[in-house]
């Protein structure tokens, strides 16, 4: 099975859909084990642990948005909770559906005298390679998110790039939200990602290289 790697973002609701402390919630939460060091960073930089909401209504921004999980048929929504990860500065790796308060930390911050995306390259290393080892891996996330992920040498890495005619698109939150959506809606694998379409995109190009598979998504920029 493919794996998902969703982007984190610093937009948040102030949503209190759990009206639940955190501390009621943590044994359910995806990598339990590293609650230690969760809690270590809440008290370090005060984060309110109440009230909470599942990451994907938590989170904001073009790319959460666009995604709308909560209006995604019941086994696309269940195929996305199985399989994908989202990278967060304050809890380390999450679950689509963990339930989460709104916090204000970023992988740039200083704890115990790093940067917060090195604190956890250090601790989610071995955890990643685990998950990602021989995997495909579709990658969704931004430059920032990915200064505290390791990527093993024996897991495929699935990229995408977007032109709008012969320019490179800079704001991509939302295309890769929908090219995240095809995927799952229409079981897309990595064997024939020239199928995908959304919108006025389609695939250009598909190139590969050492374990990275690059697509180049080309529109005319008419919708987004």
């Amino acid at each position: 099975m493919a794996l998902f790697l969703l982007p984190h973002s610093n937009h948040q609701s102030k949503m209190d859909i759990v009206r639940k402390d955190l501390s009621e919630v943590w044994e359910h939460h995806r990598f339990s084990e590293l609650n230690p060091l969760r809690t270590a960073l809440i008290e370090y930089f005060k984060v309110d642990t109440y009230p909470l909401a599942p990451t994907f209504r938590r989170f904001k921004g073009r790319f959460w948005e666009e995604l709308s999980f909560w209006a995604l048929p019941r086994r696309v929504q269940q195929k996305l909770q199985d399989s994908s990860l989202v990278p967060s500065p304050l809890f380390g790796l999450l679950s689509i559906q963990d339930p989460i308060p709104a916090y204000s930390v970023g992988w740039k911050d200083r704890y115990q005298g790093e940067a917060v995306h090195s604190f956890w390259k250090r601790h989610l290393s071995g955890l990643l390679v685990e998950l990602l080892g021989k995997r495909t891996v579709f990658d969704f996330t931004s430059s920032e998110d990915r200064k505290a992920l390791t990527f093993p040498n024996n897991a495929r890495v699935v990229r995408f790039l977007y032109y709008r005619q012969d320019k490179r698109v800079i704001n991509t939150l939302p295309h890769r939200a929908y090219t995240l959506r095809y995927i799952v809606e229409m079981d897309v694998g990595p064997e024939d990602l020239e199928r995908i379409n959304f919108l006025d995109y389609k695939v250009e190009k598909v190139e590969k290289k050492e374990g990275l598979i690059l697509v180049r998504m080309i529109g005319e920029g008419r919708y987004i």
